[in-house]
């Protein structure tokens, strides 16, 4: 067995490559890049500062600015002022925002379920929380 079919790093490297990109061709078919996508899926728990938003749509600042300069124009977010900081700039979905939000994350979940039908629903539940944590012990 080659090295890299048995290395966990090249393993969920490819495994979120290709569940991606059949994500990527429903997002296509709506003319929804994949970065809005992320937007979208990371503000509809609530708005989020600019530089927290980057951090988890894995973008560098200006292009998280350029995107929601584009989101903005487009009415999906607004940017707000954050009552906790002058300096900092939250960004939140409008109501267009989150209707379409909403019906990506539908979208999303029937993917991911159509994603973990082979396996029995115990252990989906059980990979999907052992990849929860291993994204937070690294993520310190």
């Amino acid at each position: 067995m080659r090295f890299l079919d048995t290395y966990l790093a090249a393993l969920l490297a490819r495994a979120s490559a290709l569940i991606s990109d059949e994500f990527h061709a429903t997002l296509a078919r709506k003319k929804i890049p994949a970065l809005q996508w992320r937007v979208l899926a990371c503000l509809s728990d609530g708005p989020l500062p600019m530089g927290d938003l980057g951090r988890l749509i894995l973008a560098k600042q200006p292009t998280v600015s350029k995107l929601i300069d584009r989101m903005e124009a487009a009415g999906m977010v607004a940017r707000q002022d954050d009552p906790q900081s002058r300096r900092r700039t939250l960004v939140a979905l409008t109501p267009q925002g989150r209707a379409l939000a909403a019906e990506l994350i539908a979208l999303a979940l029937e993917h991911e379920a159509s994603v973990l039908l082979p396996f029995p629903p115990e252990s989906a539940k059980l990979f999907v929380e052992m990849l929860r944590q291993l994204i937070e012990q690294h993520a310190k």
